[in-house]
């Protein structure tokens, strides 16, 4: 049975909804096959590519964030689950028009994640409003210490994102 892009949200939001991290057995996870995946992809609002390589650009070279030197780390690779959190979470944002890491039913990045079926031991989410394209919201995360360390954060592996309206999310992971 093929489902909708909707209904892979709405299950999505119910699991968000109802259960901790530490509730949801893994064979009750939503699951997503390829097709939904690209179609999850899709939904972004953005360049996914553009953006990747602008992350893995400054990775492979390493920066400066605020006044810590960060060294170069290995580049990330775009996850569709992750990319579903950040999707539900820029549209949240501009639905509610305020800029927050909290979901509207209070719940964290690691909550969303784990809603899409992303089995996580490291996860992290950048936000921002107001910028045009790819390159000016990862300019002004550059420019933030505490977003920058998340693009250069080691620990992190993949990344997904997504805009709606002028709100964007990037969100991080490293699967189990």
């Amino acid at each position: 049975m093929k489902l909708s892009l909707p209904l892979i949200f709405a299950a999505i939001i119910c699991v968000a909804a109802s259960c901790k991290k530490s509730d949801v057995p893994v064979d009750t996870l939503p699951k997503i096959s390829p097709v939904e995946a690209d179609a999850v992809n899709s939904k972004t609002n953005l360049d996914n590519a553009v953006l990747l390589k602008l992350v893995n650009d400054t990775r492979s070279a390493g920066c400066t964030c605020g006044s810590t030197v960060m060294p170069p780390v290995p580049p990330l690779s775009w996850n569709h689950l992750l990319t579903a959190a950040a999707i539900n979470q820029a549209s949240y944002m501009a639905t509610a028009k305020a800029l927050t890491h909290a979901s509207s039913n209070g719940g964290s990045v690691g909550d969303r994640v784990t809603a899409t079926g992303y089995r996580w031991r490291a996860v992290g989410e950048n936000i921002a409003v107001g910028q045009k394209n790819e390159q000016e919201v990862f300019n002004a995360w550059l420019k933030s210490e505490g977003h920058c360390k998340n693009i250069m954060n080691a620990a992190f592996k993949e990344m997904g994102a997504a805009k709606a309206d002028s709100y964007w999310s990037q969100v991080f992971g490293a699967a189990l």
